[in-house]
């Protein structure tokens, strides 16, 4: 039997491929920046396709099906044969997505998340997810034994990479793990990302760094010169509490911005009443601020920032590299 030590899951590539229509609700201007983005990642995805020998494993989770995206998929499969899989997901919706044995499988992590996360702090996105993470382990191990292919999940790492960089690479795989029985978190090099940040698009990436609680760091630049960063977790279970990064710094300081470039914090360093309380925190000579996950959906709830969605969190009058080391010290500590 075949074994090997590397899975990638290769999420959703090829979003904006030329071959593609443009949505109508879309600016060509918009639609044209991510394309240019997405031309050099998809040369990458070639070349990391092209170094993997009998080590590696790709689970494939197709999408639009572009004729680039298509030919991508062919030629892992010619480089990889049985350990390039192809999987769609089993949902939450679905007759075989939330069988009775799904629900019985999962029914003593659902109990525990009430326990640890309370009856009111998280979504049934959450649920969704898990329901999904659950049911695509099972179709991968059912996958890898029927190509005869196995693995050691205490040595096995694991990667996401595709699109999008915060949505469905890290909401399609960062769950997974706990379900292979992998120990480790699921890494996601930005490197190998498409962002549904449009001002990422336009932002100078740094890199990643490994911090606590499987919690990964990115460093970056952002259009106007200002160093940025953003806190996400790589691995995350349904029980999980949320985590904050604490920051040794006062809140006016700071810049929070949501994926959309709304800055959560008013110019005194106030929260405006659309932001929940739970979502930044801040007391004499800190900030908390809630780390991002693949559950993503959870809290308050409408109108409020979705908790656990990502946060960009730019310095005001730092230098990069004085602003980077602080983040990279912060602590990561779990909600209480």
């Amino acid at each position: 039997m075949t074994q090997f030590e590397r899975l990638t899951f290769l999420v959703h590539p090829c979003c904006y491929a030329a071959s593609l229509p443009r949505p109508p609700h879309w600016k060509e201007k918009v639609w044209q920046a991510y394309h240019q983005h997405e031309l050099p990642v998809l040369r990458k995805w070639y070349e990391m396709l092209d170094r993997m020998d009998e080590r590696d494993v790709v689970v494939y989770h197709p999408c639009y099906q572009s004729a680039e995206e298509r030919a991508l998929a062919e030629h892992g499969r010619q480089r990889l044969g049985d350990r390039f899989l192809t999987l769609g997901g089993r949902e939450i919706l679905s007759p075989d997505g939330f069988a009775p044995e799904v629900l019985a499988a999962l029914a003593p992590e659902i109990q525990e998340a009430f326990r640890v996360r309370g009856k009111y702090t998280w979504h049934a996105h959450d649920l969704r997810i898990a329901v999904f993470s659950y049911n695509y382990a099972r179709d991968i191990l059912k996958l890898l034994a029927e190509r005869e292919i196995s693995f050691d999940p205490a040595h096995l790492s694991l990667r996401a990479v595709g699109e999008s960089f915060e949505g469905c690479a890290t909401t399609w795989s960062t769950m997974v793990p706990v379900y292979l029985g992998v120990p480790g978190p699921v890494e996601i090099p930005y490197e190998l990302t498409v962002p549904d940040t449009f001002f990422l698009l336009q932002s100078r990436y740094v890199k990643r760094l490994a911090l606590a609680h499987h919690t990964a760091l990115y460093l970056f630049v952002d259009p106007q010169g200002r160093p940025m960063v953003l806190y996400k977790r790589e691995r995350v279970a349904l029980a999980d509490p949320s985590f904050y990064a604490r920051l040794p710094l006062g809140i006016s300081q700071l810049e929070v911005r949501t994926m959309q470039g709304r800055n959560l914090l008013t110019l005194g360093g106030y929260l405006p009443a659309s932001v929940p309380p739970s979502l930044v925190r801040h007391s004499e000579g800190s900030v908390d601020l809630m780390v991002a996950s693949g559950r993503g959906r959870g809290g308050e709830g409408p109108p409020y920032y979705p908790r656990e969605a990502p946060l960009l969190i730019a310095a005001r009058d730092l230098a990069p590299g004085e602003f980077f080391s602080m983040a990279e010290r912060a602590q990561i500590v779990p909600e209480k």
